[in-house]
């Protein structure tokens, strides 16, 4: 494959993300930094991760990984830090990184009418293979509520106008993760009641994404674009 097949390949995944199923992980919170991830599947099979991680009006990064059967064939970034925009495309092919483009700009709309400039020696930028893959399976695990991001529930909070599970990581000065629940069931009406019967364990329900935060989804409501914890 070459970058223009790659690209052409990348455009047609974009243009149809509704039709493919989608998994969310939940916002994750660390510090000032929240973080989460999304994995598009095609029968059954990865074809894109993305990852976005936001530190306020610090800097922001959305990060994804092209797959076509199995295999990584492009790695996309684009980093807010102030006001300076840089978008990176790395092309991979049998899972080596064969070139590298990059473009710059002081606005988000300057930054689209930019060209990509290639980036020579890519060996010198950093490229490695085993740490894209190490990133992507550190994204599966955080779709998955695994290992780091195993979470269990804290609290309920329950103010005017608005109610939100607080959970925590199992691990010792971890991640947290809010859920607004903007509609209520049985499952909600429980924690609500009686928070402490709860305390430390992991739940199991499905939420979905929406403006970068975990809303939660009513047992009685059907979502495809969100993923449950498991029990």
């Amino acid at each position: 494959m070459t970058d223009k097949t790659i690209r052409v390949l990348a455009d047609s995944i974009d243009a149809n993300l509704d039709h493919l199923e989608k998994q969310s992980s939940l916002v994750y919170l660390q510090g000032e930094q929240s973080m989460y991830a999304e994995r598009y599947s095609s029968n059954g099979k990865a074809v894109l991760y993305v990852e976005q991680k936001d530190n306020g009006l610090i800097n922001s990064r959305t990060k994804k990984y092209y797959f076509k059967n199995d295999s990584l064939i492009l790695v996309q970034e684009r980093n807010k830090s102030g006001n300076e925009y840089t978008d990176t495309r790395v092309f991979l092919r049998n899972n080596i990184a064969f070139s590298k483009e990059q473009r710059k700009g002081s606005s988000m709309s300057e930054l689209l009418t930019r060209p990509y400039l290639s980036v020579k020696s890519i060996r010198d930028n950093s490229i490695r293979e085993e740490g894209y893959k190490q990133n992507v399976r550190t994204l599966d695990e955080a779709i998955a509520g695994n290992d780091q991001y195993e979470m269990v529930f804290d609290q309920f909070i329950d103010i005017p106008d608005e109610n939100i599970i607080q959970l925590k990581s199992k691990a010792q000065n971890g991640y947290t993760a809010s859920i607004l629940v903007r509609e209520t069931d049985a499952f909600i009406d429980s924690i609500k009641a009686m928070p402490g019967n709860f305390r430390n364990e992991k739940l199991n329900f499905k939420w979905k994404v929406e403006d970068k935060e975990a809303v939660y989804v009513p047992v009685a409501a059907k979502v495809t674009s969100a993923k449950g914890l498991n029990k």
